[in-house]
């Protein structure tokens, strides 16, 4: 009998996971709610639907920050119930295990660890680098001898590597992504429009921008930091194409430095073949711009590109 692979994708913001014997993959919000008893309330989309809106008595946290396991316990929990409440039959599975590549040993083994503690009984478990993974999600043929410069920006980090002959020659973790956008939005209408608002609406008004690229004010709502009753501002969408372009300036300028210590032969490589952009973060119809603007190489995002390290580990799994 084949055993069955799953392919486990441990991200900032979403957990997803892949199985060899389905064609969609699951994917649900990477965050668990306690009551003031430390029981377990909620996981997944219905502990991020508690989130900013629960009382004293309810926790709501993130067990992953910047690519690693940040709170190790409740993210072995999180796993567990997930594998036990979705694949409950799947009978010793395979697990393959989506890791970042510039990350301490120490962090790398706690990925393998937390898989087997986690899952019970399974028959192996495989780490794979991430942006082997995102490359293949956008289409790269990982295994040609060609150098091709992947950058993964997601919500909690960007990740920035050459692939060649199917493995990382240079790669470079920067622990800042989507979500750094939307902590400075919130405290930018903080400081300017005195108004106190969370991170959903922060991301909202991003969204906004991102999705239509309007340059007309956009209506958030929140709680005046004077009077502390409930306000409404518009406020202008350019402000969040400020900081998203300075994101990308910031995130090119590493991608320089990681051009600048790898061969010619490969460098020659990327600028014929172009950069690949993923993840959720480069979800701005300007990114493609910016980036072709700062480092004067094709760019190409392919569609979906915050799933793209899922839908690779789908083809891996294959």
């Amino acid at each position: 009998m084949k055993t069955t692979q799953l392919g486990i994708e441990l991200g900032s913001r979403h957990l997803r996971i892949a199985a060899t014997k389905k064609k969609e993959f699951l994917k649900i919000k990477n965050m668990i709610a306690f009551d003031e008893d430390d029981k377990v309330k909620a996981i997944g989309d219905e502990a991020f639907d508690m989130y900013e809106k629960q009382p004293y008595s309810v926790r709501v946290i993130k067990p992953m920050e910047h690519g690693v396991i940040s709170d190790y316990t409740n993210m072995r929990y999180l796993l567990g119930t997930v594998l036990d409440g979705y694949f409950k039959r799947v009978h010793k599975p395979e697990l393959v295990i989506a890791v970042p590549v510039d990350i301490t040993n120490v962090e790398k083994r706690a990925f393998d660890d937390l898989a087997w503690e986690a899952a019970g009984k399974v028959k192996d478990i495989k780490l794979i680098e991430k942006p082997i993974l995102a490359a293949i999600g956008s289409g790269i043929d990982v295994e040609a001898p060609c150098g091709n410069m992947i950058i993964d920006i997601g919500a909690g980090t960007t990740e920035i590597s050459v692939i060649s002959l199917g493995g990382i020659v240079e790669s470079r973790l920067l622990p800042y992504g989507g979500d750094q956008i939307d902590e400075w939005i919130k405290d930018y209408v903080k400081k300017n429009y005195k108004l106190e608002i969370g991170m959903k609406n922060a991301r909202r008004l991003k969204m906004a921008y991102a999705e239509n690229e309007t340059q007309q004010d956009i209506s958030v709502k929140g709680r005046d930091i004077v009077s502390g009753l409930p306000k409404e501002v518009k406020i202008p969408a350019a402000i969040v194409e400020e900081k998203a372009r300075d994101q990308i300036r910031e995130i090119c300028m590493q991608a320089k430095a990681v051009l600048e210590v790898v061969t010619p032969e490969l460098a020659t490589d990327i600028v014929n073949e172009g950069i690949y952009i993923s993840g959720g973060a480069c979800g701005f119809t300007k990114t493609e711009e910016w980036i072709k603007e700062e480092l004067k190489v094709t760019v190409h995002i392919k569609p979906e590109p915050q799933d793209h390290v899922i839908l690779g580990m789908q083809s891996y799994l294959k």
